[in-house]
């Protein structure tokens, strides 16, 4: 999430009259939680842990982990920086030469975010431009190299590790992601939850476990933080072959009825990383009703975060459905509807269960598609009729 507005106000709003900073954050905890806001601001100083401002003879700091946004538009932000921004929507090169001029003279809040806006705009552009992959990788290393705990290391961190894995730079995205982990305490749970998610995208399993290991440490109170550690680590586990050893950490995560963040969607991110291995887990022990309660609330999880394995959750719950065929009525009367639910909506699914029986296949490693990218919509319950 994108912790400032990078929005470029009209020019007559520079023109006259008092203009400060706005930071919106949130206030308070759990069901007293809610948005305030710091109004008619100077910001004086950011780094990856707060926002220090002052107002009048007054001064104050707000923690990142608790900002909404951060706008400098009206205030501390530089007419030059503004025209800049301007000038990366009507003409990218020219923006980009103005951006660059900031970063070597403009004052150090402008230098940082000229920096960030640079490398962010060269890897929108490695999207769908292998060309640029150079580039930006070059723009996000000259961030994280001045600003090792900066405002915006998290995303320049974990962007730069991303574009170097997807240039096939793996040790250097792995040293980057290392670095992110040593280069202040408040970002040591992300770095090492990005590494091990990086070991899990190249199959390296075994390896990825101590980083989730890591990470669960590095979360100290943040639950949330310590449950999507152990999410993927329990996933990681399976894959790495203990069945027992991951399900005793996935039940830990998805028995909790108190894993809960309404200021975040990692939570569920998590139990869609949680319930399929957990499905795996109970399927590989032979417990298919476990198994079955599990790959359907996976396959909702899935739908519900934009991932890719819906299909694959949905498809293990029907060779579950199938195999307790025999032990009621129910249970074929719920096959029947995965199978029809399945052609519908994965029809190579249902090929794959109907061709390799009880097999389970590893769950696709592409990246997460959108929920109205997904072929079968939003799952299901095959437990009505």
């Amino acid at each position: 999430m994108k912790r400032i507005a990078l929005v470029a106000f009209a020019a007559v709003g520079f023109a006259g009259g008092l203009f400060a900073d706005v930071i919106v954050f949130w206030k308070g905890s759990g069901s007293s939680r809610q948005s305030d806001a710091a109004r008619d601001v100077s910001v004086t100083a950011w780094n990856a842990k707060s926002v220090s401002y002052k107002a009048g003879d007054k001064t104050g700091s707000v923690a990142v982990a608790d900002l909404i946004s951060l706008d400098r538009s009206g205030g501390t932000k530089s007419q030059d920086l503004a025209d800049a921004l301007d000038l990366l929507g009507s003409d990218p090169a020219a923006g980009m030469d103005a951006l660059a001029g900031i970063v070597a003279k403009g004052n150090e809040l402008d230098k940082e975010e000229a920096q960030y806006l640079r490398a962010q705009t060269c890897f929108n552009a490695a999207a769908d431009q292998s060309n640029m992959l150079a580039q930006a990788i070059a723009e996000h290393d000259a961030y994280v190299k001045k600003y090792k705990a900066g405002y915006f290391a998290r995303d320049m961190y974990t962007q730069l590790a991303d574009l170097q894995y997807r240039a096939r730079k793996d040790a250097d995205a792995r040293a980057t992601l290392k670095a992110m982990a040593g280069a202040d305490p408040v970002l040591a749970r992300l770095g090492h939850q990005k590494l091990g998610e990086l070991e899990c995208r190249a199959g390296q399993w075994k390896a990825a476990i101590p980083a989730f290991k890591s990470a669960n440490s590095a979360a100290g109170d943040d639950k949330t933080g310590k449950y999507v550690a152990m999410a993927w680590e329990g996933m990681a586990t399976m894959k790495a072959g203990d069945a027992a050893a991951a399900k005793t950490l996935l039940e830990l995560v998805t028995s909790d009825e108190g894993f809960d963040d309404e200021s975040t969607t990692e939570d569920e991110a998590a139990l869609a990383v949680a319930y399929p291995a957990l499905g795996d887990a109970h399927f590989a022990s032979g417990n298919f009703q476990k198994a079955y309660d599990s790959f359907v609330l996976a396959g909702y999880y899935q739908w519900w975060n934009g991932g890719n394995q819906e299909g694959y959750c949905l498809a293990q719950a029907y060779l579950c459905a199938k195999k307790l065929e025999s032990t009621d009525e129910k249970w074929k009367q719920r096959a029947d509807k995965l199978q029809q639910i399945l052609a519908a909506g994965y029809p190579r699914e249902l090929q794959r269960v109907s061709q390799a029986g009880s097999q389970p296949k590893d769950p696709p490693k592409d990246p997460p598609k959108k929920p109205d990218d997904q072929p079968g919509g939003a799952t299901q319950d095959p437990n009505k009729k």
